[in-house]
């Protein structure tokens, strides 16, 4: 994986406490370039103006869910080799999840969370 302040992270949550969460565990972890949105739909408007290396998007949020902005990312020719990090609080088989594609449960350790990203990033599912 490249170096962590290389790399640009989108945090996708609806919950303002835990867009916090990841921003502050990632920073722990060494990454400098961190965007936060609280919707799928704001995201989708955010990759359209910027690159990013890693998406880390909560699963259950209101209209559209975690699942339908990962399967939008890997539809778009652009878009679709970047990496996918699903969090949730609850009960998810991650052998439901697509290629390029992780899980981290919520709520998350820093050390969690590196773990989850240096799977995602080596390409470990």
């Amino acid at each position: 994986m490249a170096q962590p302040q290389a790399l640009k992270v989108l945090v996708v949550d609806d919950q303002q406490s835990m867009r916090g969460l990841a921003r502050q565990c990632l920073t722990r972890i060494g990454f400098r370039m961190i965007e936060a949105v609280s919707s799928a739909e704001d995201a989708l408007k955010t990759l359209e103006k910027s690159k990013f290396d890693l998406i880390i998007s909560d699963l259950n949020m209101d209209g559209m869910t975690g699942v339908d902005l990962m399967n939008k990312v890997r539809e778009h020719p652009a878009l679709k080799d970047i990496p996918f990090l699903l969090s949730t609080s609850e009960c998810y088989k991650p052998d439901e999840m697509r290629d390029n594609c992780g899980f981290v449960a919520k709520p998350f350790s820093v050390a969690d969370l590196k773990k989850a990203v240096d799977d995602i990033m080596a390409g470990l599912n």
